[in-house]
């Protein structure tokens, strides 16, 4: 099960977020980082949902946009995992 408290408190607040937050949100909820070396933004893909894809910023401050999307996708893959009988 991913990190449930980050992904509340994300929900809650949508600013203040670094890239540090994304990497942590995303890796705990089974998302890998496919960035090429020296891109300037990091690639996050759902390995058992290849269309749930995200980019972050290389920043420790980010726009509220990036929780935004970050939020979006878990809910999306939470849906799909509870529609396909796994657990969230």
């Amino acid at each position: 099960m991913g990190d449930l408290d980050l992904l509340e408190r994300m929900r809650r607040t949508r600013s203040g977020w670094g890239e540090d937050d994304m990497d942590r949100l995303y890796r705990s909820f089974g998302f890998r980082e496919i960035t090429r070396s020296r891109a300037p933004h990091r690639v996050y893909v759902h390995p058992d949902y290849p269309d749930l894809r995200a980019t972050v910023a290389r920043k420790s401050s980010l726009p509220k946009g990036y929780a935004t999307t970050a939020v979006r996708l878990i809910d999306k893959l939470l849906e799909r995992q509870k529609a396909k009988g796994g657990t969230p």
